[in-house]
C-alpha cells in the first residue's frame, strides 16, 4: 500500500504532516465551538399542567437541562426536589415549563415570595404595619431587618363614650316637703367601686408579650450606580411598613388599636416575655411614684 502511494509521487511526510494538522485543527474547532456554548444546569420542571391550589407530588416534576442565562437563578434546581413535593401552586404552571421559585408555596422558594413562609406557620398571616401612621411611634424601617422580633405597646388615653338615649320620665307630683332618703354606700362598695375604675385607661398594653417576627420591610430607599459609578440612593415615596408574622386571631385586635389607640409603640425586642401582662394603668403609674416616694422619703428618715 505505502509503494503504491510512493510509487504515485506522494511524499509520506507531506502526507503525514497534513493529516496531523487537520486532526488538530478538527479538536481545536470542536473545543472552540464548545467553548461559545453557555453552561447548562438541571432544574425542575412540570410534567403536567399544574393549576393554582394543586398540590405538587413527585411524579409531578422532572428534571430538564436548559442553559445557564440570566434568568436561570430564577429556577428551582434539581437537586431541591425535596423542597418542592408537597408545596402549593401558586401561579400557572404549563407541562414542559421550568418551574420559577415564585410559582410556587415551598420550601425551595423562600425568600421570594412572602407567601411562602406560611407554609411553615399555620395559623398565622402576614400583617402590614404602617410605619407612617399618624398614631404609631417606631425606630426608622432601616433600623429593621427581617427576622428581627419586635413588640407593639398600644396606649389609650381616654375612654371612648357611649351613645346613651334619654329615657323620658312620667311626670310625678312630688311633696314639697319630702327629702328622699339616700343611701350610705358600704366600704365594700367603695372599694370595689374604686377598682373598678382604675381598670378603666388611661391604660398601655402590650399586644404582643412574646413579640412577633418581623419577614420583611417594605418602602425603604433603593441603592442605585450613579453615572459616576459610585453607590446613591434613590429616595421615593413608597409607604414604609413592616410585614409581620402574627396569629390570625391576632389581626383584628392589632387592626383595632391601628384606629383606636391613641399610640403605638413599636420596639426591637432582644427575647419575648414568659407571660401576658394585665396592662398598665394610669393608677398603676400613680401607685409607683407613691411607693417610690414613700421609700424615698422613708429611707431619709
Amino acid at each position: 500500500m505505502l509503494k503504491r502511494i510512493a510509487s504515485t509521487g506522494v511524499n509520506l511526510v507531506v502526507l503525514g504532516v497534513s493529516v496531523g494538522i487537520f486532526l488538530v485543527a478538527f479538536i481545536a474547532l470542536n473545543a472552540l465551538g464548545a467553548a461559545q456554548k453557555p453552561p447548562t444546569i438541571s432544574v425542575l420542571s412540570a410534567t403536567r399542567d399544574l393549576n393554582i391550589g394543586d398540590v405538587i407530588n413527585a411524579n409531578d416534576l422532572a428534571v430538564k437541562t436548559v442553559f445557564q442565562d440570566d434568568n436561570a437563578s430564577l429556577y428551582i434546581p434539581g437537586e431541591e426536589v425535596t423542597g418542592v413535593v408537597g408545596g402549593v401552586v401558586a401561579q400557572p404552571i404549563f407541562s414542559g415549563q421550568p418551574i420559577f421559585r415564585s410559582a410556587i408555596l415551598a420550601q425551595a422558594a423562600e425568600g421570594t415570595r412572602l407567601s411562602a413562609v406560611l407554609a411553615q406557620f399555620p395559623g398565622h398571616s402576614l400583617f402590614p404595619l404602617p410605619l407612617d401612621a399618624m398614631n404609631l411611634v417606631s425606630p426608622d424601617a432601616e433600623a429593621f431587618l427581617p427576622g428581627d422580633l419586635i413588640g407593639v405597646t398600644v396606649v389609650i388615653s381616654t375612654r371612648p363614650q357611649q351613645m346613651s338615649t334619654p329615657t323620658p320620665m312620667p311626670e310625678l307630683v312630688i311633696d314639697p316637703g319630702y327629702v328622699e332618703p339616700t343611701a350610705q354606700p358600704s366600704p365594700l362598695e367603695l372599694e370595689l367601686a374604686d377598682a373598678q375604675n382604675r381598670s378603666f385607661p388611661p391604660l398601655a398594653k402590650d399586644l404582643f408579650p412574646m413579640g412577633v417576627r418581623v419577614i420583611a420591610v417594605q418602602g425603604l430607599p433603593q441603592q442605585t450606580e450613579s453615572s459616576e459609578g459610585s453607590g446613591s440612593f434613590n429616595l421615593d415615596t413608597q409607604p414604609k411598613m413592616l410585614i409581620l408574622l402574627v396569629p390570625n386571631q391576632s389581626r383584628e385586635v392589632l387592626s383595632l388599636a391601628l384606629q383606636q389607640g391613641d399610640r403605638l409603640v413599636v420596639s426591637l425586642m432582644a427575647r419575648g416575655d414568659e407571660a401576658p401582662s394585665a396592662g398598665f394603668t394610669y393608677w398603676d403609674f400613680e401607685d409607683l411614684f407613691k411607693s417610690d416616694r414613700e421609700e424615698v422619703l422613708g429611707g431619709g428618715q
